[in-house]
């Protein structure tokens, strides 16, 4: 087994994580999350330790060898999984703003495979793999706060009830963001492996260097913007779209109180989410509570209304993790 120590900045919806990795081990249980590094200058020999090699080694690998070596990795297949996602979103969208939705049911459905895969992985990563289960009430306690389990299970949900296009966008920018960083850290490298150090440098491994700046770069100037826009999808797009198929009886009223819990965990766990909820509450009392023409009734249900989605969000609020990392 290899030893190292590296110091790793994860960004996870504003939080930062430092892990302090001493073991291949360690470094692994790390590689479903690092689709937010920051300062990642040592992603790629983390990624080398892995998998025990040496930088100045990498380079005499014989191609084969370190495709091998990187498809066998249960990181391939959740990246496998976020290039199903992209893909099958991608043809969705044509089917759906063509108005024939319906002929491309597989690639909705198809979509959501792909984000089950991937965070199937994580999953098992987390609680299977890497420490015997206990199926025990603190075991389970650990899997409800754990934001991963809800997005998988908030996919399965999806994957069984009649499509709606709109939920598919926060997997889809997950997946993005995902696809083009392990795509820098990890096929880039593995194609275009560094040359050995006392080679001279040649155009190609600047090429590779010059794109992955752009990768990361790209992928630090766009991720704070991304992410707020996906939390106004989940709480106000996706939220509207579900209230308008269950008033025209295409959903069932169970989806919309499981979407309930899932919005209820995400405004615990990320910062994004309660800006958004603090920004529509502002702007609908603006609109109700300011303007004299609502009449009295529609102030008084909204007042229920207001009381009662603050009293869920906060019952039991002990139950929900803070700062949960989602793969």
């Amino acid at each position: 087994m290899c030893h190292c120590y590296v110091s790793l900045t994860v960004k996870d919806d504003s939080q930062k994580l430092i892990g302090d990795v001493k073991s291949t081990d360690d470094v692994s249980r790390f590689l479903p999350n690092l689709c937010y590094i920051v300062d990642d200058l040592n992603l790629y020999s983390v990624h080398i330790q892995v998998f025990g090699l040496k930088a100045d080694r990498m380079a005499k690998q014989p191609l084969a060898n370190r495709a091998w070596t990187l498809a066998k990795h249960p990181q391939f297949f959740w990246w496998c999984g976020h290039c199903i996602v992209l893909f099958c979103t991608s043809f969705y969208f044509w089917y759906w703003i063509t108005f024939s939705s319906s002929e491309g049911v597989i690639f909705y459905h198809g979509a959501y495979f792909g984000a089950m895969l991937s965070y199937g992985v994580v999953i098992y990563k987390s609680f299977g793999k890497w420490r015997t289960p206990r199926l025990n009430w603190e075991y389970f306690q650990k899997i409800n706060k754990d934001e991963n389990v809800f997005y998988f299970l908030l996919a399965f949900m999806w994957f069984m009830s009649t499509p709606v296009f709109v939920t598919l966008v926060p997997y889809a920018t997950f997946s993005l963001f995902h696809f083009i960083t392990y795509f820098r850290t990890n096929i880039l490298q593995t194609f275009f492996p560094p040359p050995h150090p006392s080679g001279p440098p040649g155009a190609q491994n600047e090429w590779v260097n010059k794109t992955s700046k752009y990768i990361q770069t790209w992928v630090h100037n766009n991720y704070d913007q991304a992410m707020k826009i996906v939390s106004f999808v989940e709480v106000v797009v996706i939220t509207s779209f579900l209230l308008l198929n269950i008033l025209t009886f295409q959903l069932a009223i169970i989806i919309f109180f499981s979407y309930c819990i899932f919005l209820r965990m995400r405004y615990h766990m990320n910062p994004y989410t309660r800006e958004v909820f603090d920004n529509v509450t502002q702007f609908l009392d603006r609109k109700i509570f300011g303007n004299p023409n609502v009449p009295p009734l529609l102030i008084k249900a909204y007042q229920h209304t207001k009381s009662a989605v603050i009293w869920f969000g906060n019952n039991n609020q002990s139950n929900i993790p803070q700062g949960s990392r989602r793969g």
